[in-house]
């Protein structure tokens, strides 16, 4: 009887062996990508190909569960392209992700359907998006970010910004928002960034565990009217600092906003900072002067019970020194 195979042969012939089948004639590049964050990357599978228009090629992201990309979904509208060329048999598919965020860390594949039928998946690319360093912040904005800039109030050279209000007071649980006003006359694109902190690089991410749920900026047709708009929603005492706008446009301009002061204070405290009495404080006196009250009348009744009796009582009919007269049916001993 012939031998058992060992168990790695049996786990090769399982399990690689379909992933290497699954792959065969695909070459997908890079295989792996690290790109800071509002950078771009383009992946690209090629493939034998003798019938273009019959092969269709679906990009999808995932390790466990594949998750199509698809351009018309908000999350992707306006940064993923998508192409296919062909030449001499082989074909060249491409997908083309820009102004990248953290949340588009991930395993992505591209898998291709052949007009028999068959199917082949690429080899994968482990995508890595990197948090915005701070050398990507316009050079314009990080000069203004200085540490006397919440006295003077002075303004960066060059885009001339109205940032409004110049200080906001708010209570928690309550939504602000923030303006930003600038010249932007061609109506050309503009890249706007928030800061909080003075003289901190401190870019307000939506992605952020903090602000997740919390933060809305303006669209991008209103920065071509020349408007920036911050909201911050449900607002917590930590949200307190200094908040400005970085513009910067397409044709080089940039500039900073002026700054807003926000504070944000607790839900029972006052603008002068200390905190406001119950409005049941009434109710609560009362109690506090009817319990002590209480107090004071059990304390005496115990007093009063422990403090000896001085001789007997006297029945005023008898008189004193008498005695009490025996009741009827009683015999009296003396």
């Amino acid at each position: 009887m012939g031998r058992l195979p060992a168990p790695s042969i049996i786990y090769f012939i399982v399990f690689i062996v379909p992933s290497i089948a699954a792959g065969l004639g695909v070459q997908q590049l890079p295989p792996m990508a690290r790109v800071p964050a509002r950078g771009s990357i383009t992946l690209s599978c090629t493939f034998h190909s003798h019938n273009r228009t019959r092969t269709q090629v679906t990009w999808a992201r995932g390790s466990w569960e594949a998750v199509v990309l698809d351009p018309a979904h908000p999350f992707y509208q306006g940064r993923l392209a998508q192409s296919q060329r062909d030449q001499q048999g082989r074909a060249e598919a491409t997908v083309t992700l820009s102004e990248l965020m953290e949340r588009d860390s991930d395993l992505y594949h591209c898998y291709i359907t052949y007009p028999q039928g068959e199917q082949a998946k690429g080899t994968g690319t482990t995508l890595t998006v990197l948090g915005r360093a701070v050398a990507e912040i316009p050079a314009g904005c990080k000069r203004a970010l200085v540490p006397n800039l919440r006295a003077s109030g002075q303004k960066p050279a060059g885009l001339r910004i109205s940032q409004e209000p110049r200080s906001l007071r708010a209570t928690a649980g309550e939504n602000v928002t923030l303006s930003c006003t600038f010249q932007n006359r061609n109506g050309s694109r503009a890249k706007i960034i928030w800061l909080r902190g003075s003289g901190e690089d401190l870019e307000l991410d939506s992605n952020h565990p903090f602000y997740r749920g919390r933060l809305h900026v303006s669209r991008m047709d209103e920065h071509r009217q020349g408007k920036a708009t911050l909201t911050l929603a449900e607002l917590q005492e930590r949200d307190s600092g200094l908040y400005q706008c970085c513009i910067e446009l397409d044709r080089g301009e940039t500039g900073m906003g002026g700054g807003t002061e926000l504070r944000v204070m607790g839900r029972h405290q006052s603008a002068t900072g200390g905190r406001e009495l119950c409005r049941d404080s009434g109710p609560l006196f009362y109690r506090a002067v009817i319990s002590l009250a209480l107090v004071v009348l059990f304390s005496l009744g115990i007093v009063l019970s422990l403090r000896p009796w001085k001789g007997v009582p006297v029945d005023p009919m008898v008189g004193a020194g008498s005695k009490v007269p025996p009741a009827p049916g009683q015999v009296s001993l003396i």
